[in-house]
């Protein structure tokens, strides 16, 4: 803005800015009715595509005190894609999914979602929002001969929980002998197992006190020293809770015909249109 305007020059100004007559507000709404009309008609097939739709978690709430029973979901907008397609590396992509399933789920508690019930809506928005059908491409561990499958999401089995089928999150270890408290993976624990490694070197985080001691440093310590019996008991335990959408995929590979299962990634591709 121009400091140095007369009082004249102001006055000029307020004077061009006429009102509108009667015919120009008229003509004004006129168009911006035909507009909303036409906008409108272009998107009435949409309504029931874009709808919230009632989802019932695998959990069912047993791991959140009643919480995250039912949820409801909905199709990415054009405004989700944006957000989807602009990360950039492994750490924006993880939140911009928890982005995205804040925006796309409605009456969750994320700070109680068990990772099953995660993993379930992800590929549930991905149903939804791009399509039944998840082709994807599997190199055979036998031959290594690349393989085309077309994997239809709604045919995948869900594993529900029920009441009093998960044990007592304690355990006492074969070897040690001694009483470990554990929990199960939750929704923002996905960062810490992307492989093998990964969940080797964050097993502590899941382990709440070993023989009654809560301390950090303890219970590092004593992971590293235990036995591998130890170990594997413990990884069975935390990680084996069997429920939720079961993502494991038996195929026969084309070249060599060999038996494999796979489970179905979660790759760059996942979030496309078939």
């Amino acid at each position: 803005m121009n400091e140095n305007r007369s009082i004249i020059d102001i006055a000029r100004a307020a004077e061009s800015k006429q009102p509108e007559t009667p015919e120009v507000q008229s003509s004004r709404i006129q168009t911006d009715t035909s507009e909303a009309t036409a906008l409108k008609d272009l998107l009435q097939k949409l309504d029931s595509k874009i709808a919230w739709v009632d989802v019932e978690l695998p959990s069912r709430g047993l791991l959140s005190d009643g919480a995250n029973t039912t949820v409801q979901v909905r199709p990415f907008t054009f405004e989700d894609e944006k957000i989807l397609r602009t990360a950039k590396n492994a750490n924006q992509a993880a939140n911009t999914l928890k982005t995205l399933i804040h925006r796309a789920v409605k009456g969750m508690d994320y700070d109680t979602l068990p990772l099953s019930d995660k993993t379930f809506l992800l590929f549930k928005l991905r149903e939804i929002s791009y399509g039944n059908e998840y082709p994807i491409d599997i190199e055979c561990t036998a031959c290594e001969a690349k393989n085309s499958l077309n994997v239809e999401l709604d045919k995948l089995p869900i594993k529900y929980l029920e009441e009093g089928s998960l044990e007592d999150p304690k355990i006492t270890l074969p070897d040690s002998e001694v009483e470990v408290e554990y929990r199960y993976p939750m929704a923002d624990d996905d960062a810490s197992l992307t492989d093998m490694e990964q969940m080797m070197d964050n097993l502590w985080k899941f382990i709440k006190s070993v023989g009654g001691h809560d301390s950090r440093m303890v219970i590092q310590g004593f992971i590293s020293k235990t036995t591998g019996k130890d170990v594997l008991t413990l990884q069975n335990k935390i990680f084996g809770a069997d429920f939720g959408l079961q993502t494991k995929v038996n195929f026969i590979c084309n070249n060599c015909e060999a038996d494999s299962v796979i489970d179905l990634p979660l790759n760059e591709s996942f979030f496309n249109v078939n």
